[in-house]
């Protein structure tokens, strides 16, 4: 039986350091049915990519050279690459505390996945950040989606984060 293809369009940019994680993501993407995988290893291999290949999808290892993946995500945001400035971008990161993600999140990451990965949480983000877009915000001190994903009805008496029960709840 052939498989229809479900992202035949989507050019995905893969930047991830070791080929074999490089070689388990291509597979996992493949097998979802990206049309166009283009790999990179480094952050200056990217930077090409970008430019020359314009990807609707950038996946991200969370050990990148020589740029660190948070400054490199500054540089998609603020426009300083070639690809668009809200393009999706996933992380997918092998640290798991609550500073680390939380700082990743703050870079202006769309979506964040934890090791150990599996296709089902890559399939879940990846879906997430292509078909549930969120409102792309730009000011001097953030640059990226939205990080709420619930819609708060605006109270305007200002006391809207006193209600908010979120409590330690890290939410991506």
């Amino acid at each position: 039986m052939v498989r229809k293809q479900q992202y035949p369009d989507v050019r995905v940019l893969l930047v991830e350091r070791q080929s074999q994680n490089s070689s388990l993501y291509q597979f996992a993407l493949e097998d979802m049915g990206f049309g166009k995988i283009i790999l990179a290893s480094n952050t200056e291999e990217a930077l090409d990519q970008m430019y020359f290949n314009g990807p609707s999808l950038i996946i991200l290892g969370d050990d990148l050279t020589p740029k660190p993946v948070d400054e490199f995500l500054q540089d998609i945001r603020s426009g300083n690459t070639g690809a668009v400035k809200d393009v999706p971008v996933i992380v997918i990161s092998s640290k798991k505390t609550k500073a680390a993600i939380e700082a990743i999140r703050d870079s202006g990451v769309t979506e964040v996945v934890s090791m150990p990965l599996s296709a089902k949480s890559l399939r879940l983000r990846v879906d997430a950040a292509l078909k549930a877009s969120r409102e792309f915000i730009d000011t001097e001190v953030y640059q990226g989606p939205s990080r709420r994903r619930r819609h708060v009805e605006n109270d305007k008496t200002g006391k809207r984060r006193i209600k908010d029960q979120i409590g330690e709840h890290i939410e991506i």
